[in-house]
């Protein structure tokens, strides 16, 4: 039945009653509310509670939610066969020798070297005043180490370690430096300790600078030598004297068999007067000491002072200097005192003058005023400098041609921190003047956060705040690979990897090497971890081998490569566990997790004392008691230095043995080599052309058989088409 409304009917909107309203406090909703609430001041003691109950519930939620997702998380394995090496408890920095062979302690009385697979002391160098809190380990001999340290006084000293025993070299100052108070921040040496950069700080103005010092290498290796064969000659046993003679009884300055005393004798004087402290060295005659030896171990005897060669001051870096005014008063004086275009990038030679730039400044502040008052204060702080060593290349040509330079440090690469470019000075280039300008200055994008060089220093990386990593050809001077890898957090560390572990390209020609491939690891300040491809011309996508982390926890304080096994990367989080993980199998399960004893913990997780040693068989790291009132073991003391023998994981089994061939970051072909290649490809080769050769003479003498038939068969076809036109023109004729 149809339905008729009318057009003039006005339709209610719905009753308010009908709509349910989301405030539980609504009387229309609740009956009990349409009475009052509780007055004041109870009614806000209720609201506080109910407050802190929902609070209380959001918090018992989300633990509940963490304790769910980590019971449900596939674990990796954990192993917690620690040995305790107590002596060394109080451990402030662990070094590896670059071959694996020894673990060198820092300690807040001096340096100790041990044998990273056997744990056994084998030397210390010992003073109650000195803490070494840096330390780097070169190595410059066969089986003779540099150390380069820094103490908690801001002092540096160059160590030497052969022969079973520690030599002071010297002890490192400002060349020529004023009476203000200077501290020394860093100290690095480059690979082969040819050079040294000495970070010096002056505390009353804030000012920082670098001393590129040139190492005497070779010098030192002949007098520590010869400082060797002369304490071995001293401690040879001698034949009883008879009773009464005192031919036996040392002169006056003569050295005992026994401990020796190593330092500059040019600084012996100052330090004494700085009262320094005394300096001895007591080698271990046996290693099968687990303790450090007292002062004044292994036999008395009067110091020997040793005189070592002394560096040489190559050049003196200082921050660049703020961007000012140009002091011209007219346009064309202006362009007069600009710079050449020598020097491209360090914009501190322009055209703008000082009240251009106050203008741009003026109109700046009054634009946004309301915007600069909520930006942080900036405290003044002194800026601190990376750099690197590069030999020579053709990005940087300074010391190509010169005879005997070749793998060796011709220049180095500075950038100062919270800045946006990378200085390039040279360190053979002659010059009067030990300030002078860099050679060439490479400007980015933005603020510079991290940068890495490859073993060889033909690679260079750089990270920057905005996480754009660039990867440079030093050699050949291209640019091989630019990618972005976040747009939400800064790059903290590169570091380049074996490319033994990288896939290399196959190429059947030309016989010689033209590129490798190689991976960059990029840790993320979001806690990510990103394994880069450097190949040349390579687009593949980064790998993930750790993804971006939310809770503050888990955020990583230290990444590492484990030297000796590429492939192993050594993670500690801010929670103090520490892991080793696969980097080439991508976003993986760690391969294990190192388990401290229940009674202690990893000493200061954000800076932990840990490293690998022995090639990747073997982990050193420093953990404290978690109650310290509690003697958990008599006489342990509040730390201890634990060893983790790598090579009883099962896990790691597969990695420590395998083989890796030697793949070098950069092939470099000179035009003599490719034309020996090619010219031994060549003679190689020939054999096989002869046989060749021989098979088309073979084959020859059929072919021609074959055209031979082919034209005879031919021209019979011929004959009989050209006797068929001449009887069919006859017969026409006839018929016609």
């Amino acid at each position: 039945m149809p339905v008729y409304i009318r057009k003039t009917m006005v339709i209610s909107p719905p009753s308010i009653l009908s709509r349910m309203s989301d405030d539980e406090d609504d009387y229309l909703t609740d009956p009990d509310q349409i009475r009052d609430l509780l007055p004041q001041p109870y009614r806000m003691i209720n609201k506080i509670i109910y407050n802190l109950f929902d609070d209380i519930w959001e918090i018992i939620s989300e633990r509940e939610n963490a304790r769910i997702a980590e019971a449900s998380r596939i674990k990796p394995p954990k192993y917690e066969c620690a040995i305790q090496m107590q002596p060394f408890g109080q451990a402030t920095c662990l070094s590896d020798s670059i071959d694996g062979r020894y673990i060198f302690i820092g300690l807040p009385n001096g340096l100790a070297a041990v044998d990273a697979m056997t744990q056994q002391t084998v030397t210390t160098w010992e003073d109650d005043k000195i803490e070494v809190t840096q330390m780097q380990v070169s190595l410059i001999g066969v089986q003779t180490y540099l150390l380069c340290t820094v103490d908690d006084m801001g002092v540096s000293r160059f160590f030497a370690f052969a022969q079973d025993r520690i030599h002071l070299l010297k002890v490192a100052s400002e060349q020529g430096g004023s009476g203000s108070k200077t501290i020394i921040t860093k100290c690095q040496a480059s690979t082969e300790g040819d050079f040294v950069g000495i970070v010096f700080e002056d505390t009353s103005n804030k000012e920082t600078w670098i001393e590129v010092q040139k190492l005497p290498r070779d010098d030192w290796l002949r007098e520590l030598e010869a400082t060797s064969k002369k304490s071995t000659s001293q401690t040879k046993p001698q034949s009883p004297a008879p009773l009464g003679d005192d031919s036996d009884a040392p002169a006056d300055g003569e050295q005992l068999p026994g401990e020796e005393k190593m330092i500059d004798a040019e600084d012996a004087e100052k330090e004494e007067k700085q009262s320094v402290g005394q300096r001895s060295q007591s080698p271990t005659s046996s290693r099968g000491a687990m303790s450090p030896v007292p002062p004044g171990g292994g036999g008395s005897s009067e110091k020997m002072h040793t005189k070592f060669s002394t560096p040489t001051l190559v050049v003196k870096i200082r921050p660049p200097a703020d961007i000012t005014g140009c002091n011209a008063s007219t346009p064309q004086q202006a362009t007069k005192l600009t710079d050449t275009g020598e020097v491209i990038g360090s914009g501190s030679n322009h055209s703008l003058t000082a009240h251009h730039l106050e203008n741009r400044k003026a109109v700046f502040d009054y634009f946004h005023e309301q915007h600069l008052r909520y930006l942080p204060k900036e405290e003044e702080s002194a800026q601190q400098p990376m750099f690197h060593f590069f030999t020579a290349g053709r990005l940087l040509p300074t010391g190509l041609d010169m005879p005997g330079q070749e793998g060796r440090p011709s220049s180095i690469g500075v950038w100062w921190v919270g800045g946006t470019q990378v200085f390039y000075y040279s360190l053979v280039k002659a010059s009067k003047d030990i300030e002078h300008k860099p050679e060439f200055v490479s400007p980015h994008s933005d603020v510079l956060t991290a940068t890495a060089v490859s073993q060889c220093t033909s690679l260079l990386a750089v990270g920057l705040k905005n996480g754009i990593v660039v990867i440079w050809d030093m050699h050949i001077g291209v640019n091989r690979r630019l990618i972005n890898l976040t747009d939400d957090a800064t790059i903290l560390k590169l570091v380049f990897l074996n490319p033994n572990i990288c896939g290399q390209d196959k190429v059947h020609y030309p016989p010689y090497g033209t590129k490798t491939n190689s991976y960059l690891l990029a840790w993320c300040s979001d806690g990510s971890v990103y394994l880069i491809n450097c190949g040349m011309g390579k687009t593949s996508q980064p790998i993930t081998v750790m993804p971006k982390m939310s809770d503050q926890d888990n955020l990583p304080t230290m990444v590492e490569p484990v030297n000796g096994v590429p492939e192993v990367i050594l993670v500690v989080k801010r929670n103090g566990t520490a892991f080793l993980l696969d980097v080439t199998k991508g976003n993986s399960l760690p391969l294990c997790q190192v388990n401290l004893p229940t009674t202690h913990e990893l000493t200061t997780p954000w800076d932990p004392v840990i490293t690998v040693g022995g090639q990747g068989h073997m982990m050193y790291l420093k953990a404290s008691q978690k109650d310290p009132s509690e003697d958990y073991v008599p006489n342990s003391g509040m730390s201890s230095l634990f060893v983790f023998t790598l090579r009883s994981f099962p896990t790691l089994d597969d990695y420590l043995r395998r083989q890796r061939p030697d793949i070098p970051y950069v092939i470099h072909n000179t035009v003599d080599k490719r034309i020996e290649t090619l010219l031994k490809e060549r003679i190689n080769q020939q054999a096989s052309r002869q046989r060749r050769m021989q098979e088309r003479w073979i084959n020859l003498k059929n072919e021609l058989d074959i055209i031979q038939q082919i034209k005879d068969t031919n021209k019979r076809n011929a004959d009989l088409r050209s006797e068929y036109s001449e009887s069919t023109i006859s017969r026409t004729t006839l018929l016609g």
